[in-house]
Parts: C-alpha cells; sequence; structure tokens
C-alpha cells in the first residue's frame, strides 16, 4: 500500500505477455499518480481504455473516481445451465430457428413496447429527481435489451457435455447517464481523473446511485435468460436449473476490507476474486469461457480477469481480419452468417488467447468449469475504437 509521504501508488501486475502497450502504461501511471489512490492491479487480460484501463484494479481511502469503474456501470456476464445436452444446438436447422427467435426476444438497444421493472429495482432511489425521470423513460424502454459490440448471447457446452445459457450485458443507457451526471459534479485530481469524496453527500449520492445501476444491470442480463429460457422450454421442452444460476458483474466500486483498512475498490472490466466466491470469465465468441473460485489473494484486491481483452482495437481489427478469416477463426461455432462481414472487430483473433490469461492468473482464481461455445449471438457495432 502507498506509505506515508508517498505520491504514487503501488502497482502490482499479472500479465499475459512480457510488458504493456507504451499507451497502457500511460494510463497505469496516471491512474497510480492520482489522489488518494493506494494500491492498482493489473489484470491479464489489461487492454486500453479512455483514461483508466480496462482490466484494472484501483484502490483508495476516501476517494471515488467514477471513471475507474466503468461507465456501463455493472456491465457483466450471468449464466445458468439446461438439463440437456449441447449437442440439440448443433444441428443447423435448429441453431438457425434459435438465431432468428434471438432477433425478436432479445432486442439491441429498445423493447418495442415499456417493460415492468421488477419491484426490487423500483424499491431502491436515485438520487436526483432527473435520474430518477430517465430511469423511469428509458430503463423501462431498454429493460432487457442487450446492447452491441462484445454483448452477446451464448450457448456453450461444458466439459461433461450440458447446455450453458450465457448473457453479457450491462446497465444500457442508464450506467452512461449516471456516469456523466456525476463526473459534472467531479473535481479534478492532478493527473486530469475526475473524483467524488466518498465521505460527502456528492460522493455518497454517486455510490448509491451506482448501486442502483449495478442492479439494473443483473436484473436486465436476468430478464433476457428468462426470454431465452422460456422459449427453449415452450419450443423444445428444455429446462434451466435454476441452482445453477451465476451473476459476475466486472464493473462497479464498492468499499472492502483490504490489509486490515476499510477502502474503495474500483474495478473496472475485473471480476472480484475472494475466497471461494464463483464467478465468470469469458473468451472471445470463438474461444471458451470459465466458471472460476476466486483465491481471495489480497495482493491482487481480491480481483482477477474478466476475459481475454482485446489486443486489437476495432478499426485495425476490421482491416486485419476479414470475414473469411472470420469464419475460419469460429470453426464449427453457430452464428447469424448475415452478420459475417460486421462482425470482423468481433473476431477471437482480436481478442487475447484465453488459456494465457488464465495461466497468467492461476494464483487468483481455480477453474471449475471449461465452457465451450456452440451458438453466439450478438449485434454488430458500429463503433470504431
Amino acid at each position: 500500500m502507498k506509505g506515508e509521504g508517498t505520491s504514487r501508488a503501488e502497482v502490482r501486475q499479472w500479465l499475459a505477455e512480457a510488458r504493456v502497450p507504451p499507451k497502457v502504461q500511460q494510463n497505469i501511471d496516471r491512474l497510480a499518480d492520482s489522489d488518494d489512490v493506494q494500491r492498482v492491479v493489473v489484470l491479464p487480460d489489461v487492454h486500453l481504455g479512455r483514461l483508466v484501463n480496462n482490466g484494472c484494479v484501483a484502490a483508495t481511502v476516501d476517494l471515488v473516481y467514477p471513471q475507474a469503474g466503468g461507465s456501463d456501470i455493472g456491465c457483466g456476464f450471468s449464466a445458468v445451465r439446461f438439463n440437456t445436452s449441447a449437442d440439440v444446438l448443433k444441428e443447423d436447422e435448429r441453431a438457425r430457428t434459435v438465431i432468428r427467435q434471438l432477433h425478436g426476444l432479445v432486442p439491441a438497444l429498445k423493447q418495442s413496447s415499456v417493460q415492468a421493472v421488477p419491484a426490487s429495482l423500483r424499491d431502491r432511489s436515485l438520487s436526483d429527481p432527473a435520474l430518477a425521470k430517465e430511469s423511469e423513460r428509458d430503463g423501462a424502454w431498454q429493460f432487457g435489451t442487450l446492447g452491441s459490440g462484445n454483448h452477446f448471447v451464448e450457448f456453450q457446452e461444458e466439459e461433461a457435455g450440458a447446455l450453458w445459457l450465457m448473457v453479457h450485458s450491462g446497465s444500457r443507457a442508464l450506467g452512461q447517464l449516471i456516469t456523466r451526471f456525476h463526473l459534472e459534479r467531479a473535481t479534478r485530481s492532478r493527473t486530469g481523473l475526475l473524483f467524488l469524496d466518498g465521505r460527502s453527500a456528492l460522493g455518497q449520492a454517486y455510490l448509491n446511485d451506482m448501486d442502483w445501476a449495478v442492479c439494473y444491470a443483473s436484473l436486465n442480463r436476468l430478464a433476457i435468460m428468462a426470454r431465452v429460457v422460456e422459449f427453449f422450454d415452450a419450443a423444445f421442452g428444455i429446462t434451466a436449473e435454476e441452482s445453477s444460476y451465476l451473476d459476475s458483474p466486472h464493473n462497479f466500486a464498492r468499499r472492502e476490507r483490504h490489509f486490515g483498512r476499510e477502502l474503495i475498490v474500483h474495478r473496472k472490466s475485473a471480476n472480484s476474486a475472494g475466497l471461494n466466491e464463483r464467478n465468470l470469465i469469458a473468451g472471445s465468441m470463438g474461444s471458451p469461457s470459465f466458471i472460476v473460485e476466486g483465491l481471495g489473494l489480497e495482493e491482487s484486491l481480491c480481483s482477477s480477469s474478466h476475459g481475454a481483452g482485446r489486443v486489437m482495437s476495432r478499426t485495425e481489427a476490421c482491416q486485419r481480419i476479414s470475414p473469411r478469416d472470420l469464419k475460419r477463426q469460429l470453426g464449427a461455432v453457430k452464428y447469424d452468417d448475415r452478420q459475417l462481414a460486421r462482425l470482423c472487430d468481433e473476431a477471437p483473433g482480436a481478442y487475447r488467447d484465453i488459456r494465457k490469461v488464465m495461466q497468467a492468473q492461476h494464483d487468483l482464481v481455480r477453474r471449475r468449469a471449461r465452457l465451450n461455445p456452440v451458438l453466439n449471438f450478438k449485434f454488430p457495432d458500429t463503433r470504431r475504437t
């Protein structure tokens, strides 16, 4: 931890490569030099983010940095196991049927009608009437939607053959709105990052609203999964095992106890990995994902990677990876072939080798199950960053 009179935080790294790119290092240095940051943890899926990298964790005593928790607050993975073999989706015609249905069941941006938001979310309050109004408007229209880019609905095969469903989505427009709202009220640190004092009314308001968005994101994923599960039951007589359900957010900040003191731990595209804590680490749309248990290593602030991490920007991937390359990389994985040319920025080759990521964090998590992709459904991202 940062010592008395020391201006720079201690940085601990778990890397899949020998070193990080210069721009990624600049972001690490900025975060480590920022006011009140005590420790920075760099995980093996680290890749360039705006001001703060994805795959980074930062601990403070009093200050909270919205940029270090990610603007898609609560973004994460959820998964559930079906009571059937993954073989049911390996037949081409059934896979095409499922893909067609997913287009109607899981919209990208907004629903065709206002959705009923669960009471557990309505019982929570946002800190400002303007945010509350937006939650009642955009929140109701976007509830149960996927988003685009790296967000996905994926069917996976466990080693023993069981079929799993995994969903990757977040708090949609509301997380970004909450982040912008509070950044406008934040103070600029000496490095340029913006913070709120967690002891002040402004800081407490942000932490409250962030918790609301984390809850919204988890319920959003659950709503998507429920629609898919209902379809599988009605169409194929296949049911899901509720006891297998896992929810694994990776964009948030919260108070935790480490090194004998209470800290605010910010995770941007990073999992919590407390002792025996179960979480999900996703590969690319053509590589395996993992169910893991945390090993509770305090040096990492009890954290792990959330996925493989990009090694190419979206623009670079589209320039270097052709539709033919993507088709070859996906192999037997089913997908919407009408979208093939628009998904090159999500090709497995644009991501780090998940095997190297898992190897680099063997002291952070233990593997409990490997989930190989069978069918991947996602919407193309028009952004090029």
